[in-house]
């Protein structure tokens, strides 16, 4: 699939929302924490102008500047993506849900509810926060503000997720938190899940797809990326990802996904 990678104009970070009303499939796409739709805009642009309904919204105290996020929990991220997901299903039949690193936990988050959706892609989830500070943020909060970021992991060059320039101590805490009973809530989700995984994340560790796959009560696909890091919707490997996303709005898939290099994971 051709993807054109040039940004949002004239505002990057700005929500994206593309309603086709003849479409009967529509897409939700999560973006991560400190990141912002522009991480989805190109994958998403193109599976507009293929004829599918789209929407990259702008999950709360993101999209501003840092200390905005602080002011913001699990629970205000959630409820923005549940909003969403229930605007779309008023008017589409199929709609599937597509989340990158803390979007891929919220995908997982609304799949676990009563009204999932149809399918779920997730592009490098996080399950768990892969630090040493993880154990102490409840504390640490109250004392620092930010660490220094943790966005724009990508091997493409020239190509930006836009992400905050730090990292809130205090919705990182918040995230933390509930990634605790999300785990807990993985046997829930019936619904069928594809994996997006990067051979090299400097964000997410192995942990996080450990976890996935032995705590979803059916098997996910999981799909290689051996040339994309963390933020692989904007690296070399969109393009598959675009494809495995359009395929899952279109209709129900049977057999492998593949991958860049044509070999199914599983």
């Amino acid at each position: 699939m051709e993807i054109d990678f040039t940004p949002q104009h004239p505002v990057p970070t700005a929500p994206y929302r593309h309603i086709v009303d003849e479409s009967s499939d529509a897409v939700l796409f999560l973006h991560g924490i400190t990141g912002s739709p522009a991480a989805w805009f190109p994958i998403a642009r193109s599976l507009a102008e293929q004829g599918h309904s789209v929407s990259v919204p702008l999950l709360p105290g993101h999209g501003t500047q840092w200390r905005d996020l602080n002011a913001t929990t699990w629970s205000d991220w959630l409820g923005a993506a549940l909003t969403e997901l229930g605007r779309l299903e008023a008017d589409h039949d199929r709609v599937i849900v597509a989340g990158l690193s803390m979007g891929g936990a919220l995908a997982l988050g609304l799949g676990a509810t009563s009204a999932p959706p149809q399918e779920i892609v997730l592009v490098n989830p996080a399950l768990h926060l892969d630090s040493p500070l993880t154990p102490v943020l409840p504390v640490l909060k109250h004392f620092v503000s930010s660490i220094p970021a943790i966005g724009g992991d990508i091997a493409h060059p020239g190509r930006d997720e836009f992400a905050y320039e730090r990292t809130p101590i205090a919705a990182i805490a918040s995230f933390a938190s509930a990634l605790e009973g999300l785990r807990e809530e993985l046997w829930k989700i019936e619904v069928p899940v594809t994996v997006f995984a990067s051979g090299q994340d400097n964000v997410v560790g192995p942990r996080s797809l450990r976890t996935l796959r032995s705590g979803l009560p059916r098997r996910p696909q999981i799909v290689a990326m051996r040339r994309s890091r963390h933020v692989a919707t904007l690296d070399h490997d969109a393009p598959a990802i675009a494809e495995a996303v359009a395929a899952a709005a279109a209709s129900p898939r049977s057999g492998s996904v593949l991958d860049g290099g044509g070999r199914g994971i599983e």
